[in-house]
């Protein structure tokens, strides 16, 4: 009784949501008291044409119900009829059957007689195939020899080996079900009759299954034949193997166990024994599945120790796929998918060999050529044989793209550092002990040999990489080429910084104690070296520009740039360091400039600029043009600040009024040898603060503070005790008349002063 009630009550509740829905339909209608009047009939109308509408709708799907199930019945009710026909003609077969054996006089010795008949021909036809056996188990042997001489071979025979195989099947099948229930020793010595049967069938399954392993070759040496004669023996197997498998079904499992089927079928079912399920579709696939198998092992196992051979061989597995889909597929029925079986164990197999590849130790390179090989992989299937990336399970190095390439980049950056290690080892030892001038190029520039062997090492890197990535890989080997180059940088800034210590303190050094000469010569061969280096960095720039991938370029650009730096940096060090060693050279010379007596007395000015001379051709015969004039250019400054210093000498004496000339003279001395390698502007302009000076030194005092203020307003950081050094050491000047221009020149000071003083070349002199 609950489910009327429930339904009552889903009744309802139909009828109330209804119901509100309804109000809420005519309140939305009816909002205001004058609509009663003027929207009423218009809404009566609208509300009869949709009922209409509605009864309409619901007439017409009643009577589709009605029809519908109308004619169901009229089914039924033939279906009943005919049942009831077949009913009534199957009980009258049956009396007649039953009346015909009653009518028939001696029906069960007619029957008897019959089946002695059919047993007497049927024995009869067992002697003669007895008698047959050997002969045609001979005959058959005799084919399956001659087609085993060559697997890859058209075999002509096999189809009637299966053939006559199948007859010697039966018969043994048969036999020994008739004999199953004759004593132990008639089976046994049926069984042993037999056994050359079982014995060549089972060579003709291991043949059969020898000829299906060359699948492909079989194809590759024009014999298709042959696959469509093993593909229909398969075929005829499996239609065998479902009559078989629905024998097993159905017939029952002994004639004693109650069953309502008759005994004539019983009869029948002794009479031969089911054939067993042999699977040869299956057996098929799984010797295909072993040969693939085989020969991916085969491929890796001929070039373990060459494994970039073992790749070339894995490429011609899609020439393989090719002529399956090509040759094969047309041969095969629809339902053996063998194109797609095929696709998967190849790609199976070279699964598992690259799995062992990867579980041993790989050199860097094959690492790069692996991860390329992988990609041509997959894009070779999907370009020449249509199948995607997602098809091949399970990936090939399970995804592990990315932690190969952290491992190639870690090789990468050990082997840089050992090969950096080496040749900073063998430049460093040369450069350290200087038993022999540097190597010179054709123009006589000295040379170290580094720089070509470390660009050699970046370049073979970038050949490596370009072929296997245009993108993260290739960048991240960049940045370990380019680690690699800065600390290139600071080994030889260290090393360079260390020995030209050694050389400024070798008058200090304990007696016995040697430092190895041609210093010089050999920062030179290294400043010359770091040049070449940039203009390889550049050139190294170029060329990855040219492969890299755009997104990349911005950061090889400052990665590149950055090498280029520092490779400039430490020729820049160098020569700065060859400018203080010729300064350091000429420190005595300029201790005693302008000092009373030596200066006054002997050419010293002539002395210093011999000595430069010296330096200047030596360094412009063996370093870099570029470099050359470079240093030339820092050398020239220096010596401009040198002597300026020297004006500060203790011993420091102008006497007037020769003392100007001297200074000029010694100018004019400085800027002649300068002159030979600068421009006469350039040199003006660098001696022109000298010039100003030697005006200050020899100035009128009452006019002092002009020529103190042309020289101040372009070196306002010139320190003004040092211009009141000047004037004290004049020996025509009292320390009052100094006093009075000072206080005139730090008047003007104070008044021109500008608001921020940029620093020149006085910022870098000691003249307090």
């Amino acid at each position: 009784m609950a489910a009327p009630a429930a339904d009552a009550s889903q009744a309802s509740d139909f009828v109330t949501d209804a119901t509100e829905t309804a109000v809420f339909r005519i309140a939305d209608i009816l909002r205001h008291p004058d609509d009663l009047t003027n929207k009423l009939a218009t809404v009566r109308k609208r509300f009869a044409l949709e009922r209409a509408s509605i009864d309409a709708q619901l007439k017409t799907a009643v009577e589709s119900q009605l029809d519908d199930a109308q004619r169901g019945l009229d089914t039924l009710a033939m279906t009943k009829g005919e049942t009831l026909r077949i009913r009534s003609n199957l009980t009258a077969v049956d009396e007649r059957c039953t009346a015909a054996q009653n009518t028939i006089r001696n029906y069960a010795r007619i029957k008897k007689i019959s089946r002695t008949h059919q047993n007497f021909v049927t024995t009869k036809l067992m002697v003669e195939q007895f008698q047959q056996l050997n002969d045609q188990v001979a005959r058959i042997r005799t084919l399956l020899e001659e087609d085993a001489e060559n697997l890859l071979g058209p075999a002509p025979n096999l189809l009637l080996i299966h053939f006559k195989l199948q007859q010697l099947e039966s018969f043994r099948n048969t036999t020994l079900a008739k004999a199953r229930r004759s004593p132990p020793d008639v089976l046994n010595t049926l069984h042993d009759y037999f056994n050359k049967v079982d014995l060549l069938e089972q060579d003709f399954e291991d043949h059969l299954f020898q000829v299906a392993r060359g699948t492909v070759d079989l194809i590759k040496s024009g014999h298709a034949s042959t696959v469509v004669r093993l593909v229909k023996i398969i075929e005829t197997e499996e239609r065998a193997d479902e009559v078989a498998s629905v024998q097993e079904v159905v017939m029952p499992a002994s004639p004693t166990g109650g069953s309502t089927v008759s005994a004539d079928i019983i009869a029948d079912y002794d009479s031969s024994r089911p054939r067993p399920i042999k699977s040869y579709r299956i057996k098929y696939f799984d010797t295909l599945r072993e040969a693939i198998v085989e020969e991916i092992a085969r491929m890796y196992a001929r070039n373990k120790d060459n494994l970039p051979e073992v790749l070339a061989q894995f490429d011609t597995v899609v020439d393989n796929l090719i002529l399956v889909h090509d040759e094969l597929v047309p041969r095969f029925p629809k339902r053996y998918n063998i194109f797609h079986f095929y696709i998967l164990e190849y790609h199976r197999a070279i699964y598992d060999a690259v799995n062992k590849i990867t579980a041993g130790e790989i050199e860097p390179g094959f690492i790069l050529q692996l991860l390329g090989w992988v990609r041509e992989y997959y894009s070779s299937m999907s370009s020449r044989l249509d199948v995607s990336e997602e098809l091949l399970e399970p990936r090939l190095l399970d995804g592990r793209e990315e932690q190969l390439t952290g491992e190639y980049v870690k090789l990468v950056r050990t082997k840089l550092a050992e090969w950096l290690a080496n040749i900073l080892h063998t430049e460093t030892v040369d450069f350290l002990q200087r038993r022999v001038e540097p190597d010179t190029d054709g123009s006589g520039n000295y040379l170290l040999a580094g720089s070509v062997i470390v660009f050699q090492m970046f370049n073979q890197q970038v050949d490596l990489v370009s072929p296997s990535s245009r993108g993260e890989l290739l960048y991240d080997v960049v940045k370990e080429c380019c680690r690699t180059l800065d600390e290139f940088h600071k080994a030889w800034t260290k090393i360079m910084d260390n020995e030209y210590i050694k050389f400024g303190e070798r008058e200090k050094a304990q007696p016995g104690a040697e430092l190895a000469e041609g210093l010089p010569e050999y920062i030179v061969a290294l400043a010359n070296d770091c040049l070449r280096s940039s203009e390889f960095s550049e050139q190294l720039l170029e060329r990855i520009e040219g492969i890299i991938d755009e997104d990349f370029h911005a950061e090889i650009g400052k990665l590149i740039k950055a090498a280029t730096d520092g490779f400039m940096k430490v020729s820049r060090r160098a020569t700065q360091i060859l400018v203080d060693i010729v300064v350091a050279d000429l420190k005595p010379a300029w201790s005693v400039l302008h000092c009373h007596p030596q200066w006054y007395e002997q050419d010293i000015m002539r002395l210093i600029v011999g000595t430069l001379e010296d330096y200047c051709e030596d360094f412009k015969s063996t370093m870099a043009e570029y470099l050359f004039n470079r240093f030339m250019t820092d050398l020239m400054d220096h010596i401009v600040g040198s002597y300026i210093e020297s004006l500060h000498n203790k011993a420091v004496k102008f006497r007037m009024p020769g003392a100007p000339d001297r200074m000029r003279a010694d100018l004019a001395a400085m800027t002649g040898f300068w002159s030979t390698y600068k421009t006469p502007k350039r040199v003006t302009a660098a001696f022109e603060v000298v010039e100003k000076l030697i005006a200050f030194v020899e100035s009128n005092p009452k006019l002092a503070f002009l020529d103190f203020y042309s020289l101040w307003k372009v070196y306002p950081d010139c320190p003004l005790e040092f211009f009141e050094w000047l004037l004290a050491h004049r020996d025509d000047l009292d320390k009052a008349t100094v006093k009075e221009v000072m206080e005139a020149c730090r008047n003007k000071a104070m008044e021109e002063r500008p608001d921020k003083i940029e620093p020149t070349l006085f910022s870098r002199l000691k003249l307090k």
